[in-house]
């Protein structure tokens, strides 16, 4: 500190910039963290926090949650792409749906193994070459459609006792 060096006021300059401390300067003094404590920007942080977070534990608009454990751990993965993820990068899916409504509609109607399988196969065939020749177009496929392409409907399948022909 200066004590009577010729200077008028000098204490009190000294004094002035005691009391700014690091925070001089800064447009919002609650986020700075060096001298206005790390309880405000903690309990700022937690204000924030929920509204960050519950947008990811809310129901795909998509599809619900699937059944299965791993279905929806995967489910959950596929969630967090969706919110955190994708609205940060440009649209870049050629198909109608997109690769992430896509993810989510097949674990949803097919679970972890059959679904995974399907996502697996749709990211690989992701790029505007494939969707062009699918017409832009690549909806989940039904799950009562077998591996032939015969729809299977339970209410047509006829149980005949044995030994009777038929």
């Amino acid at each position: 500190m200066v004590t009577g060096s010729g200077r008028r006021g000098g204490r009190k300059a000294a004094a002035d910039e005691e009391d700014e401390g690091c925070c001089a300067g800064t447009l919002d003094t609650m986020t700075h963290p060096c001298c206005c404590g790390w309880t405000q920007t903690a309990l700022l942080l937690a204000a924030l926090r929920p509204p960050l977070t519950a947008a990811g534990s809310q129901a795909d608009p998509a599809a619900p949650p699937p059944g299965g454990r791993v279905a929806a751990v995967m489910y959950r993965s596929v969630r967090h792409y969706r919110v955190a993820i994708s609205p940060t990068r440009p649209a870049c899916c050629p198909y109608t749906p997109s690769c992430s409504t896509y993810a989510v509609q097949a674990l949803h109607h097919h679970g972890a193994l059959r679904g995974g399988v399907l996502i697996l196969a749709r990211l690989l065939r992701c790029r505007p070459g494939a969707a062009r020749r699918r017409g832009f177009r690549d909806p989940v496929p039904s799950p009562t459609v077998g591996r032939a392409g015969d729809r299977i409907r339970p209410s047509t399948v006829v149980m005949r006792p044995p030994g009777r022909g038929g």
